[in-house]
């Protein structure tokens, strides 16, 4: 069976494995971000994974690999990534450099992840539906006829970027005008990071999501915030597949982790607000479509040629 390198650079992870035709892993390895160590030092350490996931792969050669990123990637630097200095780096000329024997793609993470969902998961078979990754970062990948939708900066789906209030508008309006500066307003009330930020000014001490579900037990004032967070999701979640009309949404990203109840509270909220109600699913693949994804990019872009016509 026929098997392709995967990377997945994540804010708080990096992953990288040899994924298989067949959607297996295998030889995963996950290390820290350490995003405090800065971009090119990042970047080192990812190629560096995918140097020991290749050295202790046995079997055919491995002729392709994909990788999972956030932003979008271009030649010269990375657009909207969040990750301090990521706007500078050249990662498609490392990669070229580091690996000149790999067919190497790249891919925004979010993306990825909708490519593993619609190849091998929830996501399989259907012509129009919403990948939506809620964690520490809010985007969402939308497919259209049986594709994943690009748009026309390759930005698409970057929902954490959306206005949620004339407030927040207002301070779009007064900020920096280079990209990386823009705000992520939707991110910045329910992403990851949001979290804690909400949880130290109202209970006085800063709880990851996971933290904060588990004390909601327990602690009435936590039990208030979880239940305004999710309602929030709910929310924003129903706002974007009204613009899709999706057959189905699948929903990863490590929220999808914390609150067991995320994916029926969203359902609920399709049948009162929406016209039409999609189907509401997990994501098959979990924290790893995005890894899974770069394999799956892999696979598609590296594979060898067909026969031609009249030949066998």
């Amino acid at each position: 069976m026929r098997s392709v390198l995967a990377l997945d650079i994540g804010g708080t992870k990096l992953a990288a494995a040899v994924v298989a035709a067949d959607g297996s892993v295998q030889s995963r390895r996950v290390i820290g971000t350490r995003p405090e160590d800065g971009a090119d030092c990042i970047i080192r350490r990812a190629l560096e994974l995918v140097d020991t996931v290749g050295h202790e792969h046995v079997g055919p050669p491995l002729t392709a690999l994909g990788v999972s990123t956030k932003g979008v990637t271009r030649e010269d630097g990375v657009l909207i990534a969040g990750m301090p200095g990521w706007s500078r780096l050249r990662i498609p000329a490392l990669l070229r450099e580091r690996f000149p024997d790999l067919v190497v793609s790249i891919m925004n993470d979010v993306k990825a992840a909708t490519m593993a969902e619609m190849t091998w998961g929830a996501l399989r078979g259907i012509s129009h539906g919403v990948y939506l990754n809620l964690g520490t970062g809010i985007a969402a990948g939308i497919v259209v006829r049986g594709e994943i939708l690009e748009g026309a900066h390759g930005a698409a789906g970057e929902i954490g970027y959306m206005i949620t209030s004339p407030e927040a508008l207002r301070r779009s309006e007064h900020s920096a005008t280079e990209r990386e500066d823009v705000p992520c307003p939707l991110e910045e009330l329910v992403g990851g990071r949001a979290v804690p930020a909400r949880a130290r000014q109202e209970l006085g001490v800063a709880l990851t999501m996971e933290q904060l579900t588990s004390r909601s037990t327990h602690d009435k004032g936590a039990a208030a915030l979880l239940e305004d967070i999710l309602n929030e999701l709910a929310l924003w979640t129903v706002n974007v597949a009204i613009v899709v009309d999706p057959e189905r949404v699948v929903i990863g990203g490590g929220f999808l982790r914390s609150p067991s109840d995320l994916c029926s509270r969203v359902r609920t909220a399709f049948e009162h607000a929406a016209a039409f109600s999609p189907q509401v699913e997990p994501a098959y693949f979990g924290a790893d479509s995005a890894l899974v994804g770069a394999g799956a990019l892999a696979l598609r872009v590296g594979a060898p040629p067909g026969p031609g016509p009249g030949r066998p």
